[in-house]
């Protein structure tokens, strides 16, 4: 997928067989739905090779859980750019969530996924307190902003400073420069990465679409480096560092 993805499992039975398994999920999903790879259903997709619904059920679930996110975000989140299929925005979290459903089958309970910066967290770290999740500053990139304190807890985070002013409004088709990074927490690494990408291509409104879905806290940085929160989400936060 183009990122670094790291897995740590808190049990001594763990073994490097187990990780290579859950990391089949990513490898299996990026075959699947990179635009990267020509041999790809979404690049045979978007080519008019192959019809979307023709393209198994994976892709199908895929398209439906676009189509109920979409709905959820007033339209905000949509796997439809200029018309062509990109369901880049889902695919990344879905992976890390299967992903963890493998380590749960494996009644795993304390283990932390991370993919390109995108968190899912279950139980408690190896010093059996809860994952330390850092947001990055979006401009000086050795300091970090907030530190989450995970336990059972998604941490996923959109912004510019990375690949510029990539995220578009998908009613305009413009690209959206409200906030320079958005981070939003919650049970679900899936809903939690959707979110932090519809919230953040509805620009002003980005907390108050957060707010909207029970469960769900925000933390904003604007362009001038001054950040903003949903009234719950300092409750996860280490107020001490």
């Amino acid at each position: 997928m183009g990122m670094p993805v790291t897995i740590e499992v808190i049990d001594p039975s763990a073994t490097s067989r187990t990780l290579s398994e859950a990391m089949i999920e990513f490898r299996d999903l990026d075959d699947l739905f990179s635009p990267f790879k020509p041999d790809s259903a979404v690049s045979r997709i978007n080519r008019g090779e192959l019809a979307p619904e023709d393209a198994g059920e994976t892709v199908g679930q895929a398209i439906r859980l676009c189509e109920m996110f979409s709905a959820a975000t007033d339209g905000y989140f949509s796997a439809w750019i200029g018309g062509r299929f990109d369901p880049s925005g889902l695919v990344k979290a879905w992976a890390i969530d299967r992903a963890c459903s493998h380590l749960e089958r494996c009644r795993f309970l304390n283990f932390f996924v991370d993919a390109g910066g995108d968190v899912q967290t279950r139980g408690v770290n190896r010093n059996g307190t809860p994952w330390r999740v850092g947001i990055r500053h979006p401009v000086i990139r050795d300091k970090v902003s907030k530190v989450v304190l995970a336990t059972d807890l998604a941490v996923a985070t959109s912004g510019t400073y990375e690949k510029g002013r990539h995220i578009r409004d998908p009613h305009t088709g413009q690209p959206v420069d409200s906030l320079l990074s958005l981070t939003v927490i919650g049970p679900d690494i899936v809903q939690a990465d959707v979110l932090a990408t519809a919230a953040f291509a509805s620009g002003e409104g980005a907390l108050e679409m957060v707010e909207r879905f029970d469960g769900y806290e925000a933390y904003a940085i604007r362009p001038d480096n001054t950040a903003t929160w949903t009234t719950g989400f300092e409750a996860f936060t280490d107020r001490t560092s």
